[in-house]
């Protein structure tokens, strides 16, 4: 069996770092919580704390995407073009959380660039080749 990674190796490096992030950011929220979202015993959650929570709550699940995608990817029986394009679309996905906690960072002003609009195509162009890929091996 085959286990060299070619394609995936992207896609784990970038899971990994994803998920080491967003549980470092989770627990900065965390351990900022008392200060910032409770305001006289009610919680209380600003845009800019919202914009930063969204960044930690995309962050985990895509990290995983893109760590589970690079452990098969490279086992997936279809063109190395469709295996490219499926593990740059996981990444450009990870633009998605990254543009949501730069809006907080950034005190979630209404004008801050759509960065994460990117992310979502990334995803959704990664979930088209998947579906793709399964096509093709499942005639």
């Amino acid at each position: 069996m085959d286990t060299d990674l070619r394609q995936g190796r992207l896609n784990i490096l970038v899971g990994i770092l994803g998920l080491l992030l967003a549980a470092l950011g989770g627990t900065i929220l965390g351990l900022t919580f008392d200060k910032f979202a409770v305001k006289d015993g009610n919680h209380v959650l600003s845009m800019t704390r919202f914009y930063l929570r969204e960044g930690h709550s995309h962050g985990m699940p895509i990290s995983l995407f893109n760590l589970i995608l690079g452990t098969f990817l490279d086992r997936w029986f279809v063109s190395d073009r469709l295996k490219k394009i499926c593990s740059w679309a996981a990444v450009a996905a990870m633009i998605l959380p990254i543009g949501l906690a730069a809006k907080g960072a950034a005190g979630a002003p209404s004008d801050f660039p759509p960065l994460g609009i990117i992310g979502v195509f990334g995803l959704i162009t990664c979930l088209a080749c998947l579906l793709l890929g399964y096509r093709r091996i499942s005639k």
